[in-house]
Parts: structure tokens; sequence; C-alpha cells
């Protein structure tokens, strides 16, 4: 059971990213989410220093939810193929569903394009998670006799060069405007990788 200050807690966020989606970050003023909160200025300090800070928060819960999601949802498939497309095409479908996650990805990943040396932070640390649900899909193929039996190095450089690749694809319908076509982009790269991983 929530206590006060959780209760309290999630109704600023709850609010907040209402908010946040309407008018964006820039837009979007701590009085205009004390207002929606029905709290004053000061009790929204108390529990936020600013409102990056309950943007940062809502991100951190969506991004939980979502691993959290499609994890659930890859133990569901039977075989490591059926986990690898779950992988590749829930997860784009989840993604556009988790609006601020979605939009933060793609913000930084645009941001990227034009600045040298910036820090993507939370794509950094989307990538890290996507790597260990990978190398799980990878190890369970191995064990269930699916695909032939990767080395840890193998492994490792395998499940970095799948999340390069389809943060490269992202990249780039990102930059020409096609993100609509991307499940056609995933499809061709999962049947690339099943047939180079079979027995």
């Amino acid at each position: 059971m929530l206590n006060k200050d959780e209760i309290i807690k999630a109704k600023i966020l709850e609010g907040a990213n209402k908010l946040f989606l309407r008018y964006g970050l820039n837009k979007t003023t701590m009085e205009d989410i004390a207002k929606d909160a029905g709290k004053g200025k000061s009790t929204l300090y108390y529990y936020f220093k600013s409102k990056e800070e309950i943007f940062q928060a809502i991100i951190s819960r969506e991004k939980d939810d979502f691993f959290l999601i499609l994890q659930g949802e890859i133990a569901k498939s039977p075989t490591a193929w059926e986990k690898f497309k779950t992988f590749y095409l829930k997860r784009f479908e989840m993604m556009k569903k988790m609006a601020n996650l979605y939009t933060v990805l793609v913000s930084e990943t645009r941001e990227a394009m034009f600045a040298t040396g910036g820090d993507c932070h939370w794509r950094k640390k989307y990538d890290e998670k996507e790597i260990v649900i990978l190398k799980s899909i990878l190890e369970y193929g191995m064990i269930s006799g699916e695909f032939r039996i990767l080395s840890d190095t193998e492994l490792n450089r395998l499940a970095f060069v799948l999340t390069s690749a389809q943060r490269s694809i992202e990249f780039d319908l990102i930059m020409y405007d096609k993100l609509d076509e991307m499940h056609d982009y995933l499809n061709l790269l999962m049947q690339l990788v099943m047939n180079g991983l079979k027995k």
C-alpha cells in the first residue's frame, strides 16, 4: 500500500505526464504542474527540484515498465526465433505507446546527428538493457539447439552488433522520416540473423 508521500508523487507524475505530452517539456512550467496536481509550488519543490527531475522520473518509470512488459512477452514465446520476432517487432509497437520515452530516444538520436560528442543518456541506458535481453535470447537459442554454439566473446559481440544495427536502422529512418517502414527493415534484419545463426 502506498504511503501519503508516494500517493502525492504519483499524482504529480501523472498530471505532469499529461502536460508534457500536450505541451512538451520546454513549454510546461512547474506552476502548470503544481496547478494540475492541486498543490502549491512549495509542495511541488518538496518532492522534485525541477520539471527536468519530474520528466526524468517519468522516463525512468516508462523505461522500467517497457522492459518489464517486453520481457514478459518474450518469455511467452516458445522458440528462440519467436523470441527474436517478439523482441524486434513488439518492442517497436510498445515503444510508440511509451510516448515520453519514445520522444526522448528519437530526440536524442536526432541531436546526435548534428552534434559531435553529444551524450545520449537515455539512449545508452536503453541500449544496455537491450543488449542484456538479446544475449539471453541468443543463449536460449543455443540451449534449445536452434542456434549454433557461440563463444562468450562471439555472444557479447553479436548482441552488441544486433543492437548497433537496430539503432543504425532507426537512426536512418528517423533522418529520412521513414519510421513507419521500421517493421519491414527489422524483418529483413531478423532473417539475416536467423540464417547466420542456424546450425
